[in-house]
């Protein structure tokens, strides 16, 4: 990138990118998101983690990460740091391909499926470029097919996970219905941070509401939140889960 001193290398057919710095390297497979990394990869990871409030967790952390809607695994790097397990789901093939790349060595193993209320298939409204995908229809998709999908209530009995340190989800638009089929993943959850922007639909509804209330019925409470990027990290008021 002209003017910073940093790297960007096309991999293999160059549908994929290597952006490099000092500190850190990172793949990504759409340009037109190149110039996130123009203040530098660890700057972008730090920035990102900040967005979704986890620097305001400083207690110690054991279990899993779940990140929902993960893109390219950028919080991977969060997960990592704390020495957590990380559960990466990203239905677009090429994002879960870099997610593969920056967080497994490669191998295949980001969950290829949409989280909802329950498993089976959905239609899929694919908008990559600017990471708008969504299991809604929304303005400027690009193509839409249909998808699996599941729970992570069943996606965490089926891998026997017992302890969760953070889920976060970023869905766009269908974060109530991810919460709707997590009741029992959320009784061994510490943190849960959600992003609530205006992005459910082509009314491009706010899930704030919803998602506050289905996190105090499931005994949550809320103790941070980002105004700007409407996200809110939300606390288990069990002791014992921390």
């Amino acid at each position: 990138m002209k003017g910073y001193p940093h790297r960007v290398l096309s991999i293999g057919a160059g549908e994929l990118i290597e952006v490099r710095d000092k500190e850190e390297k990172i793949t990504i497979c759409r340009r037109t998101r190149i110039s996130l990394y123009k203040r530098g990869v660890k700057n972008r990871l730090v920035n990102l983690a900040k967005s979704y409030l986890l620097d305001q967790i400083e207690e110690p952390l054991s279990g899993a990460f779940i990140d929902c809607g993960a893109n390219v695994g950028e919080l991977g790097a969060f997960s990592r740091a704390r020495n957590l397990d990380y559960h990466a789901f990203e239905p677009e093939k090429r994002e879960a391909d870099c997610c593969d790349l920056n967080n497994y060595d490669g191998a295949s193993r980001t969950n290829r499926v949409g989280l909802w209320s329950e498993d089976g298939t959905l239609e899929f409204y694919s908008k990559p470029s600017s990471a708008d995908s969504s299991l809604f229809e929304t303005d400027g998709y690009i193509e839409r097919h249909v998808i699996n999908v599941r729970s992570l209530d069943s996606y965490v009995s089926e891998n026997n996970l017992d302890r969760i340190a953070v889920i976060k989800i970023e869905a766009e638009g269908a974060e109530p219905e991810i919460l709707s089929g997590a009741e029992k993943s959320l009784r061994i959850a510490r943190y849960v941070t959600v992003d609530c922007g205006f992005e459910r639909g082509k009314a491009e509804e706010s899930t704030l509401v919803p998602v506050v209330n289905l996190m105090i019925k499931f005994g949550f409470e809320a103790v941070a939140w980002n105004r700007d990027r409407v996200t809110v990290l939300f606390r288990n008021t069990d002791r014992t889960r921390s």
